[in-house]
């Protein structure tokens, strides 16, 4: 079940804490939550490997805001992956497909390319995951999704 999968990652003290990082309009851990819970469906339906889509669907934004000392807009974007990488790094053992779906949910924008099936599958649920909320939720954040979509479209 989702429950079993997610458990030794949601209660970590650092994953909780993203409760306290907004994002898309409300926070970092719903955001990630979204992201998981439809990873992990989707995953199931396509037989595909959705033990590693959705422990990395969950640590695809591991990160605070803090540990971007002071780095904003599109940098941050194409850099959030490597940063929420080395973060899960340090508390999980990952297998390859759960490093590439972290590293590569920003693509194309983020530069690495998703490597496997469950990767695309994360990519795309976080990036429709990522305007609905907007668009429900916060009005400034659609313009800038509305431009880092472009800029996605642009550099396929």
């Amino acid at each position: 079940s989702f429950e079993t999968i997610a458990s030794e990652i949601i209660y970590n003290d650092k994953f909780q804490s993203l409760k306290n990082d907004p994002h898309h309009g409300i926070n970092r851990y719903i955001h990630t939550m979204n992201v998981a819970n439809k990873t992990y469906k989707i995953s199931k339906k396509l037989h595909l490997d959705y033990v590693s889509a959705t422990r990395g669907a969950l640590l695809h934004d591991y990160f605070n805001d803090s540990d971007y000392k002071g780095t904003k807009g599109l940098k941050k974007g194409s850099m959030h992956p490597i940063i929420a990488l080395n973060n899960a790094l340090r508390e999980y053992d990952l297998n390859s497909k759960e490093e590439n779906i972290i590293v590569s949910h920003m693509f194309p924008m983020g530069k690495i390319k998703p490597n496997c099936k469950e990767s695309w599958v994360v990519t795309s649920v976080d990036k429709v995951m990522a305007i609905k909320e907007c668009s429900k939720y916060k009005i400034k954040d659609k313009i800038a999704l509305s431009v880092i979509i472009l800029i996605n479209i642009i550099n396929m």
